[in-house]
């Protein structure tokens, strides 16, 4: 006898031993965790969304301090190079989702193969 752990465990899971009913099973919890994931990120692209614009108005309030104090203007460079790599993990952030959004697409369609079945 074949020793099939991982279908054994998605078996029991579903509560069918049935090919059709826990790749169903599986696909359609690839779909939900795949939203979750849209979801997760939404809310991190808009979280750096707001931190990009709350950094670009500390720039331009910064350049109102006294050209003499220096750790003013230190931090104010620092602030730049952050803003900078803000905007980098924003792109990454984006890209995230476009590939999220592609997949769901994906995973939609792996239910509906298992809904045939049916």
């Amino acid at each position: 006898m074949v020793s099939t752990p991982n279908f054994d465990e998605l078996n029991a899971i579903c509560g069918s031993n049935e090919s059709k009913e826990y790749f169903k099973f599986l696909f359609v919890q690839e779909e939900a965790e795949n939203e979750g994931f849209i979801t997760k990120t939404i809310e991190w692209c808009d979280g750096m969304h707001e931190k990009i614009a709350m950094f670009g108005a500390m720039l331009e309030e910064g350049q109102r301090f006294s050209h003499f104090d220096a750790a003013h203007w230190d931090g104010m460079e620092c602030l730049v190079q952050a803003q900078a790599r803000n905007r980098v993990i924003l792109q990454a952030f984006l890209q995230l989702l476009d590939v999220l959004r592609e997949a769901r697409e994906e995973k939609r369609k792996h239910v509906m193969v298992m809904e045939v079945h049916e």
